[in-house]
């Protein structure tokens, strides 16, 4: 399970630390279960959380789904606020993605790219410089009666994004959302960086990127080693370019072009990654194609078989803009591979025969 893979409690305190040989494994200790915080006491700190957990947030149970933890208000009128704790590896997405993604919970159309900032204030998850994203319906959604809002905010950690949300009745967002604030201030999140006090806010287009880029990615056009984290050997492409580290990736590498680049990602998901069909219409829809059902599915994907048995289900999406995905997926016992290969759509194509050649390469 997700929640036994992503945390561990450093010694002497409760850090959070990419632990193990995979740079996707995470170790989690879960959250006690069904435990409410006594009111006349200050704010308390679990053992098996790393986090203070604010007076007057009730524990819940988070069997099932991919929660780390969960936590319930309830005020003496009947509304309620729900907090979670929520950690993906490549499914987590964009931030425009996810920003939008809260907004149909809320009924709010969606926004362009260029219009985040206006939900968006910097925040600090621990000593990690982050974002905070804060909506509210237009309608009455709560009984027909009240607004919804929610808070947000996102943290990348190794090659997984943890997700800090609190949804409810908006004026009980209001009424908690410095206890909410403070919950983020107390989150242990490994050690301070260097001149934390002086490091700037994230911008719009970076977050906290803490993953290496592997030795592989250095040695375009050679047959490079399988890497101790347990990323495969594979033959790189000699006009390829290693990427630098990137949130949520295991490795990159750039493609260039007469204009924008293209851009390869690596990274892995546990089990089966919610899906084929699943991350292949996330994937459409990032292009701009409508999803497919399972008879769809079939007709546009092919499969390649590579070391050791494995095989690549291959997709080639495009047609709808002027961006173009060539995708692989690739099932790897207790994990799954995702490569992407994202480019403007000349610059894909072109590049397709050399995204195929390079995952028929990997060996394990």
């Amino acid at each position: 399970m997700l929640r036994q893979r992503w945390m561990s409690v450093a010694a002497g305190g409760m850090a959070w630390v990419v632990a193990g040989c995979e740079r996707d494994q995470v170790q989690v200790y879960e959250a006690a279960k069904e435990r409410t915080v006594a009111a006349p006491e200050p704010a308390q700190e679990t053992a098996k959380v790393p986090w203070t957990v604010p007076k007057g947030w009730t524990d819940k149970p988070t069997s099932g789904g991919m929660r780390l933890a969960s936590y319930a208000v309830t005020s003496s009128d009947g509304r309620s606020l729900d907090i979670s704790v929520v950690a993906l590896g490549e499914q987590a997405g964009s931030e425009l993605d996810n920003v939008n993604r809260w907004r149909r919970e809320l009924e709010l159309p969606p926004l362009e790219e260029s219009q985040v900032a206006s939900v968006r204030s910097p925040v600090k998850i621990g000593r990690s410089s982050a974002f905070l994203y804060d909506q509210t319906s237009i309608g009455a959604l709560v009984d027909g009666k009240h607004k919804k809002r929610t808070l947000a905010a996102i943290l990348p950690a190794g090659g997984m994004t943890v997700f800090f949300k609190a949804m409810g009745e908006a004026g009980l967002v209001e009424q908690e959302k410095g206890r909410y604030m403070e919950w983020l201030a107390s989150v242990k999140a490994g050690p301070e960086p260097a001149n934390s006090a002086e490091a700037p806010a994230p911008t719009a287009a970076s977050a906290p990127a803490v993953t290496p880029v592997p030795s592989a990615a250095d040695a375009p056009g050679s047959t490079a080693s399988a890497a101790a984290d347990g990323l495969p050997a594979w033959k790189v492409p000699v006009h390829w370019k290693a990427g630098g580290p990137r949130p949520m990736r295991l490795a990159s590498f750039e493609i260039p072009g007469d204009g924008e680049p293209g851009d390869v990602s690596i990274s892995t998901l546990s089990g089966a990654g919610g899906g084929l069909l699943s991350n292949v219409n996330r994937w459409r829809g990032q292009v701009g194609l409508a999803p497919l059902d399972d008879e769809g599915l079939a007709k546009e994907t092919t499969q390649v078989e590579i070391d050791g048995g494995r095989k690549a289900t291959l997709v080639d999406l495009g047609g709808a803009g002027p961006k173009r995905i060539v995708g692989a997926i690739i099932p790897d016992g207790g994990k799954t591979w995702f490569l992407k290969l994202t480019a403007p759509d000349a610059l894909a194509r072109k590049e397709k025969d050399a995204f195929i050649g390079w995952v028929k390469s990997m060996k394990w």
